[in-house]
C-alpha cells in the first residue's frame, strides 16, 4: 500500500466523521464548488484556506471520500505529517490518481527541495489531466514559499476562504456533528461545552468523540451530569 492510501485509510476512520452534510457552511457558494469539483469534470484546480479549525481537514476529507466512492483513484496526504517520515522524492508517488487532496501545504514552506518535489509534482498531475484540492492557513499571496514557480502555480487555482465560526455557529456544528453520530444534543449542552471545554473546534470535536463512545457504552443520553462524571473520569 502506497504512503497516500495509508493515510487516506487511517483519516477515513469511523470514529471520524467527515461528511459534507455535518459540515457547517458559512458561504453557501463554498459547498456549492466543492460539490461540483467533485464532479472532477470542468475545474481541475481549487484551494482552500482559513484558520486553524476552520475545518479544511474535514472537507479535503469529505470532497476525497466522495470521489472514492465514485470509483475514482483518491490521495489523500497532510504535507506536514509526512514531511516528518519521508523525503521529497515521494511526492512522486502522490500523482497516480485522480484526485491529489494535499493538506497543510504551508509546512514546505522555506524547505526547497519540497517546494522543488511539489512543483513538479503540480506540472506533472495537471499534464496527467488529474485535480488537485489543497488546504493551507494562508491565501496564495502570503503563503511565504519562496519559490516563485511554485507561487504562481499556487495562483492559478480557485481560491475559497473559510471564516472562523462564531460561538453560535460552534454551538450548531456541535449539534449537527452529533446528529451525524446518532446523538441528540440540547442547545443547553453545547453551550456548556462552548464554556466549559474551551472554543477550538478540533479539541471540542475530540470531546464530542469522547462523549459519543461513552454514550453508547453506557446508553445514557448527553445530559450535562453525565458529561461531567465523563470528562471528570468518573
Amino acid at each position: 500500500m502506497s504512503v497516500a492510501q495509508t493515510q487516506l485509510t487511517l483519516r477515513l476512520s469511523p470514529q471520524e466523521i467527515y461528511h459534507f452534510d455535518n459540515y457547517l457552511f458559512a458561504k453557501p457558494e463554498t459547498e456549492k464548488a466543492l460539490q461540483a469539483f467533485c464532479h472532477l469534470d470542468n475545474l481541475d484546480f481549487l484551494y482552500l484556506y482559513g484558520e486553524a479549525g476552520t475545518g479544511k481537514t474535514h472537507l479535503l476529507i469529505a470532497c476525497a471520500e466522495k470521489v472514492q466512492q465514485q470509483g475514482r483513484r483518491v490521495t489523500y496526504v497532510s504535507l506536514a505529517e509526512l514531511m516528518q517520515t519521508s523525503e521529497p522524492a515521494v511526492i512522486q508517488s502522490l500523482e497516480q490518481t485522480d484526485l491529489l487532496c494535499l493538506d497543510d501545504i504551508e509546512a514546505i514552506a522555506g524547505h526547497p527541495e519540497w517546494e522543488v518535489a511539489l512543483f513538479h509534482c503540480f506540472n506533472r498531475l495537471h499534464d496527467a489531466k488529474g485535480n488537485l484540492l489543497v488546504a493551507t492557513e494562508h491565501n496564495p499571496a502570503n503563503i511565504r514559499i519562496e519559490l516563485p514557480d511554485l507561487c504562481s502555480r499556487l495562483a492559478t487555482g480557485l481560491v475559497y476562504h473559510l471564516t472562523t465560526m462564531t460561538d453560535e455557529q460552534k454551538q450548531q456544528a456541535l449539534i449537527l456533528q452529533s446528529q451525524k453520530r446518532g446523538l441528540t444534543m440540547s442547545d443547553e449542552v453545547a453551550q456548556y461545552l462552548l464554556r466549559h471545554y474551551g472554543r477550538d473546534m478540533p479539541a471540542l470535536m475530540d470531546v464530542l468523540q469522547q462523549l459519543d463512545k461513552a454514550s453508547l457504552q453506557a446508553k445514557r443520553r448527553l445530559t450535562i451530569p453525565f458529561i461531567r462524571q465523563v470528562l471528570a473520569g468518573g
